[in-house]
C-alpha cells in the first residue's frame, strides 16, 4: 500500500486494484486534475480497510476481483468505517450479476477499465458530489429488475415517513437526474434538493442515493422506473 500524504485538493480518492499499469495511467490523467488528487492506494482487501481507515477519501475507486478476494464484499465495512466515502466499482458494465449485487450494496457507482479516462473522471466528479455514477440508460434497466417480494412489508417499523416531495425526489433519482436536472423539474433550489436527499437517506437508513432507491423499490415505496 503507497499512501500518499498530501491531501490539499478537493476532491481526494483512493485507488484499490492490482493492476499496476491501470495506477500509474490513472496518476498521470489525475496529475493534469486540479480538483482531484490520488491520497493512497492498495492492491488487496485487506489493504483497502487500512487505507480507507487511515485517509477517509472522498471517493474509493474499488477493484472487484483482488488477490486476497471480492472487493465488493468490502462495501458494508467501509460504509460503517468511512460513510463520508463514496465507492465507484471497477468492473466490467456487462457483467449483470455484479451490477446488480452493486446496486444492491448502495455504492455511488460502476465504471469499466475499457470506459474512456474522461468518463471516469467525470464519474469520479459525480461521486464526489453524492450523484449516481451510472449511464441513465443502464440505471433505468438495472432499477426495472427491483421489485418487492410479495410477502416482504413495505417498510420496517422503525422507518418514518416520506414526505411527498421526499418521495418525488426518489423518482427523479431512479430516473438518471443529476442534482441540478431534479431542481428544475421539480422546481426547487439545488440546496433544497439536497436537504430533501439527506433527509430521505436518513429516514430509509442508508448510506447512499443508489441504494436509497433500491430499497424504495424493493419496499413498493416507488415504481420500478419505465
Amino acid at each position: 500500500m503507497n499512501q500518499i500524504s498530501d491531501m490539499t485538493q478537493k476532491i481526494t480518492i483512493a485507488i484499490v486494484d492490482d493492476h499496476q499499469m491501470l495506477i500509474e495511467t490513472l496518476r498521470t490523467v489525475i496529475g493534469n486534475e486540479p480538483d482531484i488528487r490520488i491520497v493512497g492506494e492498495a492492491d488487496t482487501c485487506s489493504g483497502c480497510l487500512d487505507l480507507v481507515r487511515q485517509v477517509h477519501p472522498i471517493v474509493l475507486l474499488l477493484d472487484v476481483a483482488l488477490p486476497d478476494g471480492d472487493g465488493l464484499s468490502l462495501v458494508p465495512k467501509i460504509n460503517r468505517m468511512s460513510p463520508e466515502t463514496n465507492i465507484l466499482i471497477l468492473t466490467s458494465l456487462s457483467d449483470e450479476a455484479t451490477l446488480m449485487r452493486a446496486v444492491d450494496l448502495g455504492v455511488s457507482g460502476f465504471v469499466s477499465k475499457n470506459q474512456h479516462l474522461k468518463e471516469l473522471i467525470s464519474a469520479i466528479r459525480q461521486a464526489a458530489n453524492g450523484e449516481i455514477a451510472i449511464p441513465a440508460s443502464l440505471l433505468l434497466g438495472l432499477l426495472s429488475r427491483k421489485v418487492r417480494p410479495h410477502n416482504q412489508p413495505v417498510a420496517n417499523q422503525n422507518q418514518e415517513a416520506l414526505t411527498s416531495r421526499e418521495v418525488e425526489v426518489l423518482k427523479c433519482l431512479a430516473q438518471g437526474y443529476s442534482g441540478p436536472d431534479m431542481a428544475g423539474k421539480l422546481n426547487i433550489s439545488p440546496l433544497t434538493v439536497q436537504t430533501h436527499i439527506r433527509n430521505l437517506i436518513m429516514k430509509l437508513g442508508v448510506h447512499s442515493r443508489l441504494e436509497a432507491v433500491t430499497c424504495a423499490l424493493q419496499w413498493g415505496l416507488i415504481d420500478p422506473p419505465q
